[in-house]
C-alpha cells in the first residue's frame, strides 16, 4: 500500500510541476523545485532560462502535445494511437504505470498546453 502511496505522490508532484509550467505559474514549479534534492549548485539565471528551455524542448509535456497533435490532424480529437504510444514512453521512463485518471489529468494538461500554443 506504501508502494502505492509514494507512486500517486510522485505522479502528483509531476503532474503539478507541469502544470506551473503551462500556466507559468512560478510558486507551483517553486514549491515542485524546493521539495526535490538539488544535484548540484544553482545556475546564475541566464544558464537557468537556458536549462530550462532545453529541459521543456525534451519534456513528457512536448511529446505528448506532439503525439496528441498528430492524433488531432488524424482525426481523433480525445488521443490515438500516438497518444498510447506517448503514454507508453511515459510510463517507461517512470518506472509504473499511469492509471487512468492520470492520463485524463495529462491529457486535460496537454490540450490546455496546445491551446496556449496556438494563441501565440
Amino acid at each position: 500500500m506504501k508502494m502505492q502511496e509514494l507512486k500517486f505522490s510522485i505522479i502528483i508532484f509531476c503532474a503539478l510541476g507541469i502544470l506551473g509550467l503551462l500556466i507559468g505559474s512560478p510558486d507551483i514549479s517553486t514549491i515542485i523545485a524546493t521539495s526535490l534534492p538539488s544535484p548540484s549548485p544553482s545556475p546564475s539565471p541566464q544558464q537557468d532560462s537556458a536549462g530550462i528551455s532545453d529541459s521543456i524542448e525534451d519534456s513528457a509535456l512536448v511529446n505528448l502535445s506532439q503525439a496528441l497533435q498528430e492524433d488531432k490532424e488524424d482525426g481523433d480529437q480525445n488521443g490515438g494511437e500516438n497518444w498510447d504510444k506517448a503514454i507508453d514512453n511515459l510510463e517507461e521512463e517512470l518506472g509504473f504505470p499511469v492509471d487512468d485518471d492520470v492520463e485524463e489529468a495529462l491529457m486535460n494538461i496537454t490540450e490546455v498546453h496546445l491551446n496556449n500554443m496556438s494563441n501565440q
